[in-house]
């Protein structure tokens, strides 16, 4: 713990500067879109869960390496990548399927399986790409509201399913609330489902679970049922968020149809080669899943430290009660140069964070403390 309770009270109504040096050529930002607000400062990006230490250093060498294949269509490196992760996964290589990025596998699976006349069912709050994308093909979508320990209501959502769902959308660990759903539950829920209805589980965060005997990946541990489909992406442990990678697990004839709506060649040459690379690098995906966990720690000793309310996370990121309005608090943060996600509608008392390398939290937590105590800002 870097700063405490004493310390903090003693430093609020202080005037600190809160920033990060820029990465420049001439004093110019060599990545666009990073720079904040305020001029001659970069951004802290902790609004959108990506890994921020980015990807292993064997990874980098192979993107630096293949950068020069560029100019290059994926050829034997597609069927290459899905022969490695149907072996990381222990599946024959045609119940594997790649996508731009998880979101399009998702908007793939909402195509193939929705349309008018037909239902997604969903929590509510959680990711919002496939109930937009149901929205878009003229699906009707039931939010289910979360239960009282941040997880998916089953039973209600069981309820909403019936016969006519085509699609139950189940995101664990689940974003935004970084809750688990306990394994033994899901089972029984798309035990009872209508044998019409298609169970999409986002597996996205899976890696950051810390030991937890409710949860087991459906990858790691399979059900015998053909109609679950198991989603999972390159941008979050592995740092890949920016080169689009993402796949799916499901039985042969529903990576069928869903292939059928994917991209030809969705994924770049270079961005499959750097994704075996990554699968290859164990220790990295070892270290990296023990630094976020301290990472996670320590955003949860600052937060106690400071009397705030932060919801338990399996992921890499935490949605906290600031006690004051958010709406206030982002604005506050982003004077500050510092990003983190915007207002939930389900959840309007909270903000998600994403955790940040140890120097960017510390110039959160610096700019944090500007906003005086809890008490002169409660709501």
């Amino acid at each position: 713990m870097f700063i405490s309770r004493r310390k903090l009270f003693k430093r609020v109504g202080t005037v600190a500067v809160v920033g990060s040096l820029v990465e420049s050529s001439g004093g110019k930002s060599l990545v666009a879109g990073v720079l904040a607000p305020n001029p001659g400062v970069s951004l802290i990006r902790l609004d959108r869960n990506e890994n921020p230490y980015g990807p292993s250093e064997k990874v980098i060498a192979v993107l630096r390496e293949m950068s020069t294949v560029s100019n290059r269509y994926p050829r034997a490196e597609y069927g290459s990548l899905i022969a490695k992760i149907a072996a990381l996964h222990g599946v024959n290589p045609e119940r594997v399927a790649l996508g731009c990025g998880s979101s399009e596998i998702l908007r793939s699976a909402v195509s193939v399986f929705l349309g008018p006349g037909k239902k997604l069912v969903q929590a509510l709050p959680t990711f919002p790409a496939p109930g937009t994308f149901a929205h878009r093909v003229g699906a009707e979508v039931s939010d289910v509201h979360i239960n009282k320990t941040f997880a998916h209501d089953l039973g209600a959502m069981l309820a909403q399913a019936g016969d006519s769902a085509g699609v139950v959308y189940i995101c664990n660990p689940h974003n935004p609330t970084g809750s688990l759903t306990p394994r033994k539950d899901i089972e029984n829920f798309v035990n009872e489902l209508s044998p019409k209805t298609i169970v999409l589980i986002d597996e996205a965060y899976h890696h950051f679970v810390s030991p937890n005997k409710s949860y087991e990946s459906f990858l790691d541990r399979p059900i015998d049922n053909p109609r679950v489909m198991v989603v999972r992406t390159f941008s979050k442990v592995y740092g890949l968020a920016g080169a689009r990678v993402g796949y799916v697990v499901a039985a042969p004839d529903i990576i069928r149809r869903l292939s059928a709506e994917l991209l030809e060649f969705g994924v770049s040459v270079v961005s499959a080669i750097a994704a075996m690379a990554a699968i290859d690098d164990s220790e990295y995906v070892r270290v990296a899943v023990e630094r976020n966990a301290d990472d996670r720690q320590e955003f949860m000793n600052q937060a106690n430290v400071r009397m705030l309310r932060a919801l338990d996370s399996h992921t890499n990121f935490v949605l906290m009660n600031p006690m004051r309005p958010p709406g206030q608090v982002i604005g506050h943060l982003k004077k500050h140069n510092i990003s983190v996600a915007p207002i939930i509608p389900a959840m309007d008392k909270y903000i998600r964070i994403s955790l940040g390398t140890p120097a960017d939290m510390r110039k959160f937590w610096n700019a944090w403390d500007l906003m005086g105590t809890t008490g002169q800002m409660a709501m």
